[in-house]
């Protein structure tokens, strides 16, 4: 299991200013604590000023019921956002035919807030986003319906692999025909299809397959035709005829025990494509499939286009088994015989018990909460992925299938509720602040993970010594809990513009603050600043990181 993904923060501010998502606090948020604390600016188009635009505010790590803020602007293109708690957030205007001018600002600036803060010129130059237009059909000249537009920078250096899209939502409508506006003026190449890894959304509805293909109708990357768009241009006729569906083959295979070699079902198959980037390097793309073993142990996986594969092993959760990956070459015909053998693995059973705070909310959390165990295999000095099972009704859980080493446990809630953290993880009444110590095959039960609500925090400033971060650039806070083995996801957050960042919901103990500046023009490692600090309930610690932005000396 893995912790979803938060939604883009301009999708979500759509949805909220829509209303969607009301301005309330929800009924766990503490009471206000700044009433006062305002954030305003200007919103202007070709420098003039532009009323009536909404501009919205939400966290930077939004949980379930986190509110959302906003205003409109007026006559002026001014706006004041009221009544904001301290916190970190993102905001941008909302304006669908539109884009932010400023490349670095393009999904909105982050600001922090502070108590009773009057936070004032944080502005916004929009201008008129452009239109791409065109149809996609078959070798038949057949529309194709319902298919995702892909929307890529030009410059991107290996069009081989999948398309990091840069625009999401547009697909073709039952004529094939596809409209995509509100795209930032640049240089771009549209495209359409599968992918190498034939794992698309669109797998699966019962229609062939195809590779990805660029406008006009090439399937490399490096020989589309670039599209170019000005500020409320329009580029029309960008139409894509599909390649040929790619010829695919059959793969089958057992999944069995590997001590006794019978059967083992009911274990989810994972496929990776092996994309080879160098003598040196290779890379996996792929994720699971609806695979799974049967009753005999038997899997099938059908349509892979010639490559090199990997499968994985996923056994149900709380199953004690695990498998390792195999490797298999795809090349001119179906492939038959594969063998995937799974052994015993460690599992950590126990109950996890809420300290404290027992609202309602707080206690339906648990309900949609996971306690997960990263193992760390001190001899081998590695740190191997682990595994995830959620918390019963009852509080307790089982963690199976995990190799043998140091088990760091960490436990999360799906709806992201703040603050709610571990405070101590102990083993048949012995604190463990180490992590757990878990042999091969051993079966550790007696885990007690005690969670409450944590409401320090850390307010900082990132201070910058020989040089400036550039326009384009950006600050990523890190935290690493210097005492003990046990932990609560704790996701990076980023400075504002003024270098300023806070960090909520924190359990009392002492942590390392790490920043590290970004910047894209950069062809060398990341500059790093750090400083330890001290945590304590209820309190905010401030703190001053510096970073050193010398450039390292020539060859």
């Amino acid at each position: 299991m893995r912790l979803p993904l938060p939604l883009g923060i301009i999708s979500a501010l759509l949805l909220c200013c829509a209303g969607f998502c009301p301005r309330a606090n929800s009924q766990t948020a503490p009471p206000k604590k700044n009433p006062d604390a305002t954030v305003s600016g200007k919103v202007t188009i070709k420098g003039k000023p532009a009323p009536g635009v909404v501009v919205g505010l939400r966290s930077s790590q939004p949980a379930q019921f986190d509110p959302t803020f906003k205003a409109t602007t007026d006559q002026e293109g001014n706006y004041r956002i009221t009544d904001v708690p301290a916190g970190s957030y993102v905001i941008a205007p909302v304006a669908p035919s539109f884009v932010i001018s400023e490349v670095n600002s393009a999904r909105g600036q982050t600001v922090v807030i502070t108590e009773s803060e009057n936070v004032e010129g944080l502005d916004f130059e929009l201008v008129r986003g452009g239109v791409i237009t065109g149809r996609v059909r078959d070798a038949d000249g057949h529309p194709i319906v319902e298919e995702r537009i892909t929307l890529s920078p030009a410059a991107e250096r290996d069009q081989r692999g999948p398309v990091y899209s840069v625009m999401q939502g547009f697909q073709t409508d039952d004529r094939g025909v596809y409209r995509m506006f509100g795209v930032r003026p640049g240089r771009y190449k549209v495209s359409v299809g599968e992918g190498d890894n034939m794992f698309y959304r669109g797998a699966g509805r019962g229609r062939s397959e195809h590779p990805t293909t660029f406008y006009p109708d090439v399937t490399d990357g490096s020989k589309a035709t670039v599209v170019e768009i000005g500020e409320g241009t329009e580029a029309a006729n960008i139409d894509i005829t599909l390649a040929e569906a790619v010829q695919g083959f059959a793969v089958n295979g057992r999944v069995v025990d590997g001590e006794t070699g019978k059967p083992v079902a009911n274990v989810s198959i994972g496929l990776e494509k092996i994309v080879v980037i160098d003598a040196n390097n290779t890379r996996g793309d792929g994720g699971g499939t609806s695979a799974r073993s049967d009753t005999q142990g038997e899997f099938r996986l059908e349509r892979l286009p010639p490559g090199k594969y990997a499968l994985s092993p996923y056994p149900p959760e709380e199953s004690d088994l695990r498998g390792e990956p195999i490797t298999f070459d795809v090349l001119d015909q179906d492939v038959t015989g594969l063998v995937i053998k799974t052994t015993l693995g460690a599992s950590l059973a126990g109950t996890v018990v809420l300290e404290g705070n027992r609202d309602n909310s707080a206690v339906a959390s648990l309900g949609q909460a996971y306690v997960a165990a990263y193992i760390r295999n001190e001899a081998a000095n590695v740190s191997l992925s682990g595994h995830s099972a959620p918390v019963r009704p009852d509080g307790s859980f089982k963690v199976g299938g995990l190799t043998a080493g140091t088990a760091i446990l960490s436990f999360e809630t799906m709806n992201r509720v703040k603050g709610l953290t571990i405070s101590r993880v102990e083993r048949d009444g012995v604190v463990q602040p180490n992590g757990i110590q878990v042999q091969n095959a051993e079966h550790v039960t007696g885990i007690r993970i005690f969670v409450g609500y944590s409401n320090g925090s850390i307010r900082g400033v990132v201070k910058v010594e020989n040089g400036t971060l550039p326009p384009n650039g950006r600050w990523v806070i890190q935290l690493r809990r210097v005492e003990g083995g046990s932990q609560s996801s704790v996701s990076p957050v980023e400075a504002d513009s003024r270098g300023h960042f806070l960090i909520q919901g924190l359990a009392a103990g002492n942590y390392e603050v790490i920043v590290m500046a970004y910047a894209p023009e950069w062809r060398r490692r990341s500059p790093i600043g750090k400083q330890l600090v001290t945590v304590t309930d209820g309190a905010a610690a401030d703190v001053i990181v510096t970073i050193d932005l010398t450039p390292p000396p020539g060859p």
